[in-house]
């Protein structure tokens, strides 16, 4: 597979997880089930797909980074993917919720990005503010996760702001442009 055809996979994975998700879980309980399901787990299929492809990416010149990275997208599809199953089996007696899977996933998702973030910034993958902008991002999410979690709604919601932002740019720049310096650097 050609540089750019992974870069614009995984920019069009990056920015359909927001409607999959999101669009997903609101069509569950309706008429529209079933495509919810489908979009719910699509989502899944697309965090860990980003993770796979970005992941030799990143190895180039920080394996570790890449490891983490893709072990965080992992968790974050099975941890999602289970939280719409444990919702949609309605299983009494189960100690851990839809929610709770959910954060956690977020979770994981904000830790494993960091070393990412910081690998953007470092490689001129992508301008250095948006580097900056996603780690920022990121550390957010994790704040939004933890105010969630305490029942700080309003704050979780305006906490996961700078980490949208980062997503849609950064998925936009993959789609339209390919990467940065670096690309050019390692002859990519």
């Amino acid at each position: 597979m050609s540089d750019i055809l992974r870069f614009r996979i995984i920019g069009l994975c990056i920015l359909a997880a927001f409607p999959l998700f999101g669009v997903g879980q609101a069509l569950l309980g309706t008429q529209q089930h079933g495509l919810g399901l489908l979009m719910c787990f699509s989502n899944s299929v697309g965090v860990m797909t980003i993770g796979l492809l970005m992941r030799p990416v990143i190895a180039r010149t920080a394996p570790r980074s890449g490891q983490i990275y893709l072990v965080a997208r992992l968790a974050e599809g099975v941890l999602l993917g289970m939280s719409v199953t444990i919702v949609q089996s309605n299983v009494m007696g189960l100690t851990v919720s839809g929610e709770a899977l959910y954060q956690l996933g977020m979770i994981g998702l904000g830790l494993g990005s960091l070393p990412m973030c910081l690998w953007l910034i470092k490689s001129k993958f992508v301008p250095t503010m948006l580097g900056a902008l996603g780690f920022t991002g990121y550390v957010c999410l994790i704040a939004a996760m933890i105010a969630a979690a305490s029942g700080a709604e309003t704050t979780s919601m305006t906490l996961l702001l700078p980490g949208a932002a980062f997503e849609v740019m950064f998925g936009l720049i993959l789609v339209l442009r390919g990467p940065g310096k670096w690309a050019q650097r390692y002859a990519l």
